[in-house]
């Protein structure tokens, strides 16, 4: 059928997408010429939005035809936008953008997906699973060109059952107060003036999925704030966000809720207040008086920097889409409010649930919701695994790998997994699914229940083979490549790591099965299930001819313990903080044989030589409990002994008999051992390990823990060497 055939057809079905207010996804299966000669029939093809009769497009993508106008790497700048018409071009797809330039569609809004080859669709199951999901949606079309079909739109009346026709009412109703939509988005402006209005350091959480109105409604609560406030005491409200991108519906909506009011770039300004955008960094580095502080989109910003935020503000309102897919994760939802529960217990927090920007149940929402398993609920446990018996553990579970095709075959187990894994493992993105499904060297492990009944999954790990295996291994051109810093190899972290950052020459020739995820399901987390878990891992990875089972993360002290205990050993330590933690990560390997163990010995040892020149440097910012932790576990080989004279300038400094510049090298021995043996005090031990293996200045030690000058620090200092000296 010619292309006007699809214009007339197109332009049928995005009418009625706009009259039942949902949002639709078109799959075009074909060559890139023919898809860009249909999408040239939409009049307004590729056009940006420069005023609010025209229709706005992102293309997402390298094809060269259809010129993307979003960033492959910075297409979370989005987040926050509006859009009606989005395209990806790109193969294979970015699962990521995928899921979050949806949310970026308006009511009406069309999606679409460019497939050049369905070859490689039946070759991937997680493109198998996400096609036949469409399949089950009357909303969503597959369009192709070797057979070029446009299926029949039944009228609006036979295609809208009495729920839809029931949330399109509600998504069309009047109007409520102060100009919301929704009941909710009234409660939630009613929120956010409490913060300013209410006591303070009581900071609110607003959360919702995509399109509730949330960014709305942070605007028209300021406007509703300036609308009243008084010559005598002017408001200053700051909003920040990850991207400058993310506050335009907020200023939007800010200047219709206040005609009256002044915008000039991203400043809005009333008789008796205004509203500005500042940077997170320069609001950080500033801290400026506010009368309330906004963060929009805040899962987008890393945790550690939202912490700071709680800090230096005392009147907060973060609010941020929920789903697994901006930035930190779900480091919002389980790092940042178990901070806010421990600092600030009477932190409030809201949730939106009714869509504004589209109707109830929009299929385009839902259908990303099902692909990515952004709405995989945790599965209750039964009342026997509340609480368990680690004695009995083999009576309890099972320990099981499940091949792709298991999980495939078995949508609840599916969504079983990735629950437990999004619950309990802060940076789970929807592109894990894509990798769960389709990445040939991951493997999926779980801790199932036993019992009779049906089987839970009480702890999931997923795995990733690295280095030589099955024959497998990396060419001689491409190892010359990775050394020379010239291309980084995929799916090879550990190998490439102690090759380049450790200087482990033969690092490729040997298996390592890596540990990517490890979750226990929440309900029965803290009762050593992780640890029995693990070893259970290390017994299959050995099975598997693994040399070494490894892992990597953002080191903090109760999670380096964790693998500390159960006999990994340090790697190394990285130089730059994680982007979405804030914290330096970690590098920790077991041996699976005798060969590698030697092999380990060496790279453990090497760690640790290096480690207190380290500390004065790089690790300057490692917190004193985790510089505590890894010294504990520092071989004993790399201990060096005091000698008598060591010994003697130790007393002597505790009498006040030496200078402490005299004594602090055989201080830094005498400490190293201390904490080795774990015979130091936790409550003196990191004033000691600032001051003398960190080499904190004594302005920043007496400012970080409350010494009023050099002279105390130096008297707390004789006090707790020496009563670490008594017999």
């Amino acid at each position: 059928m010619p292309n006007t055939g699809f214009s007339r057809w197109f332009y049928h079905f995005h009418q009625q997408a706009k009259a039942l207010s949902e949002r639709r996804l078109v799959v075009l299966v074909g060559e890139n010429k023919w898809a860009h000669s249909l999408l040239q029939t939409i009049p307004s093809f590729g056009h940006s939005r420069q005023d609010t009769d025209e229709k706005s497009w992102l293309i997402y993508g390298d094809n060269a035809l259809i010129k993307a106008n979003v960033s492959s790497r910075r297409f979370r700048d989005r987040l926050g936008t509006e859009s009606d018409f989005v395209v990806f071009t790109q193969s294979p797809l970015t699962v990521d953008a995928f899921a979050a330039l949806s949310g970026t569609l308006v009511s009406g809004g069309i999606l679409f997906l460019l497939i050049n080859d369905m070859t490689l669709v039946k070759q991937s199951y997680f493109f198998k699973r996400f096609f036949s999901l469409i399949q089950g949606y009357s909303e969503h079309v597959i369009l192709e060109q070797v057979a070029l079909f446009f299926p029949p739109l039944k009228p609006i009346s036979q295609v809208s059952d009495e729920r839809v026709i029931n949330s399109i009412s509600t998504f069309r109703s009047q109007a409520l107060t102060y100009g919301c939509i929704t009941q909710e988005q009234v409660n939630a402006v009613e929120a956010i003036i409490k913060v300013v209005k209410g006591k303070s350091k009581r900071p609110l959480v607003l959360t919702a999925d995509r399109g509730r109105g949330k960014s709305s409604a942070l605007a028209i609560a300021c406007a509703q704030l300036l609308a009243v406030a008084k010559n005598d005491n002017k408001l200053h409200i700051i909003i920040t966000a990850a991207e400058l991108n993310s506050v335009q519906i907020f200023f939007s909506q800010l200047a219709a809720s206040l005609p009256q009011g002044y915008q000039e770039e991203y400043k809005f300004t009333v008789l008796n207040g205004f509203v500005e955008f500042v940077a997170v960094d320069k609001l950080l580095k500033l801290q400026p008086k506010a009368s309330l502080v906004l963060v929009d989109e805040a899962a987008a910003i890393p945790v550690y920097l939202l912490e700071q935020l709680l800090f230096h503000h005392s009147r907060l309102v973060f609010a941020s889409t929920i789903h697994g897919y901006e930035g930190a994760g779900r480091g919002f939802t389980l790092k940042f409010q178990q901070t806010l529960a421990a600092s600030f217990p009477q932190w409030r927090s809201l949730h939106i649930n009714e869509p504004i920007r589209w109707r109830s149940g929009d299929p385009l929402e839902q259908l990303v919701f099902d692909a990515c398993l952004l709405n995989a609920e945790l599965p209750p446990l039964y009342n026997q695994f509340q609480y368990i018996n680690l004695n009995k553990k083999s009576a309890n579970f099972a320990f099981i790998h499940f091949t792709t095709a298991e999980l495939v075959a078995d949508e609840s187990l599916l969504r079983q997994v990735f629950s437990v894994l999004v619950t309990a493992h802060y940076q789970t993105k929807p592109s894990d699914v894509q990798l769960l499904l389709d990445n040939k060297q991951v493997q999926l492990v779980c801790l199932m229940s036993a019992d009779e009944g049906p089987q839970q999954v009480i702890a999931v790990a997923l795995l990733m083979n690295e280095g030589k295996y099955n024959g497998q291994g990396i060419t001689e051109s491409e190892l010359n490549a990775v050394i020379a810093a010239k291309s980084r190899l995929r799916n090879n972290f550990i190998p490439q790591s102690l090759l380049t950052q450790c200087g482990v020459e033969h690092a490729f020739d040997y298996h390592y099965l890596r540990v990517m995820r490890i979750a226990v399901h929440p309900k029965v987390q803290h009762q050593g299930l992780g640890s029995l878990f693990l070893k259970d891992i290390a017994i299959f990875a050995k099975s598997q001819g693994a040399d070494f089972l490894a892992s990597s993360f953002g080191a903090t002290q109760p999670l380096l313990s964790f693998w500390l205990t159960a006999d990994f050993k340090l790697g190394r330590i990285g130089f730059s903080k994680d982007k979405a933690s804030g914290e330096q990560s970690a590098l920790v390997i077991k041996s699976l044989s005798e060969n590698a163990e030697r092999v380990l010995a060496t790279i453990n040892t090497e760690f640790y030589r290096c480690f207190d020149y380290l500390l004065v440097d790089e690790y300057k910012n490692l917190t004193p409990n985790l510089v505590a932790l890894i010294q504990q576990y520092c071989p004993q080989s790399s201990l060096m002994l005091l000698s008598s004279l060591d010994n003697a300038n130790v007393k002597a400094f505790t009498h006040g008999y030496r200078q402490y510049s005299s004594c602090v090298f055989s201080l830094h021995l005498w400490l190293k051992q201390q904490l080795f043996s774990q015979r130091i005090n936790d409550d003196m031990r990191s004033v000691l390990i600032s001051r003398i293996m960190q080499k904190h200045s004594i302005s920043e030690v007496c400012r970080t823990y409350g010494f009023t000058g050099k002279k105390a620090l130096e008297q707390y200092l004789k006090s707790a060497v020496s009563a670490q000296t008594q017999d």
